[in-house]
């Protein structure tokens, strides 16, 4: 089988600066695949080349199985859809527009898109958000916010969703709610590429990690083979514990 997503000995620079190097890792559909590492290392750079917007300086990424060198923009967009942690619209769309925006990959432009009311419905329903629809997206909290981001990536309806440090700033509450919603589309068949910095949170919630410092990829795995003592003292030069969480056995880091 042929995976989703593959990348191939990439590699890229800013300058002098900071660089990833032959980076190589399979990702295979339907997935819920988290990048950890500290601040720095190179996850959002290397999500950043995954949606074309960086081009590496050697190597090769492939979605489905095509060079995204080959792909558009355009055809980018309707394979991935992309979950910024920081998303500030220059207008006060309501929450229903904002997922409403998902269509324009599907379409010439927003303007000649179809929108599809009970699609919009069933995507805020999804996250929990149904009766938020017409409250302004300003005015919702940080967690409320990503969720309608989510939701917009599910109207988007590619089998690819990136996010970007969607738990950052949240609650306890708020980041589970965040994380079980994202897991929740990889039971649809989606798959899930995400970035995360909380390590427990993600051992919990994705189904394999790779842990990225200064620009490589130093493990990857499923969180109970590779979130071992050795492997983040090695990253993060600290000292932990890590214990067995006693009902669902996902490792737990202990500060």
């Amino acid at each position: 089988m042929i995976p989703i997503i593959s990348i191939k000995d990439l590699s890229f620079s800013y300058g002098n600066n900071f660089s990833l190097e032959n980076i190589t890792l399979s990702i295979e559909k339907g997935t819920f695949f988290g990048i950890i590492g500290p601040n720095g290392s190179g996850k959002t750079t290397l999500l950043s080349l995954v949606l074309k917007f960086l081009k590496p300086h050697s190597g090769a990424i492939f979605i489905n199985g095509e060079n995204i060198q080959n792909l558009s923009h355009k055809k980018i967009a309707k394979n991935i859809a992309y979950i910024a942690q920081d998303f500030n619209p220059v207008y006060d769309f309501t929450v229903e527009e904002i997922v409403e925006m998902g269509a324009i990959a599907r379409t010439k432009s927003f303007f000649d898109s179809d929108i599809d009311p009970s699609e919009v419905d069933n995507a805020l329903k999804i996250v929990d958000l149904l009766d938020y629809k017409k409250r302004l997206f300003s005015t919702l909290s940080g967690g409320q916010q990503r969720r309608t981001l989510i939701a917009r990536a599910v109207y988007q309806n590619t089998p690819i969703i990136v996010a970007d440090e969607l738990t950052n700033h949240l609650d306890i509450g708020q980041a589970l709610k965040v994380m079980g919603y994202l897991k929740s589309l990889t039971l649809m068949g989606k798959t899930v590429v995400g970035t995360f910095h909380d390590i427990t949170l993600a051992a919990k919630y994705c189904d394999y990690i790779a842990i990225m410092k200064d620009g490589k990829i130093q493990e990857k795995g499923t969180p109970r083979q590779i979130i071992r003592e050795d492997v983040i003292k090695e990253i993060y030069n600290i000292n932990v514990k890590i214990i067995r969480h006693p009902d669902d056995d996902y490792p737990v880091v202990i500060i």
